[in-house]
């Protein structure tokens, strides 16, 4: 990514714990550690897509960081970057009941908005019921059946089925707001919430599109908590972004640079890389209308890419191919197949395209390109974000090798804001983007395939995942089957045909590993999560995760 912050915000899901007891939130990072003279220093932190606006409603695909976790928060943190490991938030305790279609949280107390109203389970009960009651706000598609309260800490959820598996979805990725200011809100899903209130560590200080302040809530109820008191996000452009870390103007940030060791690392001792694998980066086609909706246009363009160049032209290595199933390992390995752990992608082999092709009736036409059965050019089409200069060189060199294959390939750079409504409204033949981001692989295949998180085409409102829109009833019945039990061996077989099907129809096509590295200068920062302390994942624009880093880092004295 040649920056990549918010370039998917792929849903999550995390432990099927039936009940747990929830400690304080605390860790080997100094979490807790005190911090009596309060939040100090400033931090400037990189944002590469498009002019800010001052969108901060958590309902919004278009929100602007800082929204998920800095301002709202969840119930739970379950770490992104660290499988099964649960935390407090909002929340200090839950447990399961009536065979996982109920759940009751315990909620923090002396928690308040920061217009100073208590957070109450009043405010919870609300956000539920509200989805429950508008398909567009229940970004998830989850079963919501209804909530109820025992006193002004104890919720409960109730669902129309087990949900298990969607803990991360309603318990940590769901995040609350207060009743008695959005009740008065008519259009929750439009409305912009250009002057949030929330229970979060951060308050919005100030939006102009080229930059997004954020400032320490002086009434935040962890104790030493946030360690920061100014956040300052800008907006670059192009390479712009790559100069400015390499010149050591950004505190954190996620560029993509070409060989990053030796232009970036090795500059600055106190320079430092996160490299933590969180996704892998697909061709996701739009599975409605399109000549990709047909499978041997898909299978041609996968047998015609060679992902091991791409990763060294593109990369120097740092993003392997992965496995054509697309799992993120080793962290999916206890649900992956026997096949799945030795599978491979070969090299480019375009002969075997073309003959795909030519099986199923489409033509090679005079200029080199294959025209489809009705006569059509084969022509197909691929939009990523302006200035995502790692896609535009993997799509320049997949330009070439599907020309040996018979297919045209052309590409599209959009304005963050334009691409992001194109994803959503599922106007584009392909995108170019990544899908992760989750300790849990329930969840990684619920956001790639699940029918429950997809609108028609043209409407984007409450998009959170399968923008592509594919739909599989049978898919849909395996993940069911997946979120009704705990039981990792009852989970299994589903899991084994979910992959299965990942690799023989192709919902989407994987490439590589993402490139999902992270800077930080130590000049400007400290406290950040690293392999040995994986606390949380890095990137800012991974919510929760960045809003649970910025919250414990400091600025450097």
């Amino acid at each position: 990514m040649s920056s990549r912050p918010w370039r998917v915000r792929s849903i999550a899901a995390g432990a099927t714990i039936v009940a747990v007891g929830l400690l304080a939130a605390c860790g080997s990072n100094g979490n807790h550690a005190s911090n009596s003279s309060g939040p100090s220093g400033t931090v400037t932190v990189l944002s590469v897509n498009g002019n800010f606006v001052a969108n901060f409603n958590p309902f919004s695909p278009s929100a602007q960081v800082g929204t998920f976790g800095e301002i709202y928060e969840p119930l739970l943190f379950l770490n992104t970057a660290k499988a099964g490991s649960v935390q407090p938030w909002l929340a200090t305790t839950y447990s399961w009941s009536d065979g996982g279609k109920s759940i009751t949280f315990q909620l923090r107390h002396g928690v308040k908005w920061s217009d100073g109203k208590p957070f109450t389970s009043a405010d919870v009960a609300y956000l539920f019921q509200l989805e429950k009651s508008n398909s567009a706000l229940n970004q998830y598609g989850l079963p919501l059946a209804g909530t109820s309260t025992s006193g002004p800490y104890s919720v409960t959820i109730d669902f129309t089925k087990p949900a298990y598996q969607d803990l991360y979805l309603f318990g940590g990725r769901t995040y609350m707001i207060p009743e008695h200011i959005w009740k008065n809100i008519k259009n929750p899903a439009n409305n912009l919430n250009s002057k949030p209130v929330g229970t979060g560590a951060y308050q919005v200080q100030s939006v102009s599109p080229q930059v997004l302040t954020l400032t320490a809530n002086p009434h935040y109820y962890l104790p030493g908590l946030p360690r920061v008191k100014t956040y300052r996000i800008l907006n670059y452009t192009g390479t712009a972004s790559q100069t400015a870390v390499e010149n050591g103007t950004l505190g954190w940030a996620g560029a993509f640079i070409s060989n990053i060791t030796k232009v970036y690392l090795a500059k600055d001792p106190k320079y430092a890389l996160v490299d933590i694998p969180l996704s892998v980066t697909y061709l996701i086609p739009n599975m409605v209308k399109g000549p990709q909706t047909a499978l041997p246009v898909r299978q041609a363009i996968s047998l015609a890419i060679d992902r091991g160049y791409i990763s060294q032209a593109v990369y120097n290595g740092y993003a392997p191919a992965v496995d054509p199933e697309g799992l993120i390992l080793p962290n999916f390995r206890n649900i992956a197949s026997p096949a799945a752990l030795s599978d491979k992608f070969g090299g480019a082999n375009a002969a075997a395209a073309r003959k795909v092709l030519q099986q199923a009736g489409y033509k090679m036409g005079g200029n080199g390109f294959f025209t489809t059965p009705s006569g059509q050019p084969l022509t197909i089409n691929v939009k990523l974000v302006t200035g995502y200069t790692d896609y535009i060189s993997i799509l320049q060199i997949m330009q070439s090798e599907l020309k040996s294959a018979g297919i045209k390939l052309t590409y599209t750079q959009e304005a963050y804001p334009v691409w992001a409504a194109d994803q959503n409204d599922g106007n584009f033949q392909f995108l170019i983007s990544n899908a992760g981001y989750t300790p849990s692989p329930y969840s990684y295949f619920y956001n790639l395939l699940a029918s429950a998180v997809t609108r028609p085409l043209g409407q984007g409102t409450g998009v959170f995942g399968n923008y592509g829109r594919y739909h599989n009833s049978a898919v849909d019945a395996l993940l069911a089957n997946i979120a009704g039990t705990t039981d990792l061996s009852a989970q299994k077989p589903a899991f084994y045909q979910l992959e299965n099907l990942m690799k023989t129809q192709l919902p989407d096509i994987p490439l590589m590993e993402g490139q999902d590295e992270i800077e930080f200068n130590g000049h400007m920062v400290s406290g950040w999560p690293t392999k040995a302390n994986p606390y949380a994942a890095p990137p800012i624009w991974l919510q929760p995760d960045g809003a649970w880093v910025a919250d414990r880092l400091r600025a450097a004295s």
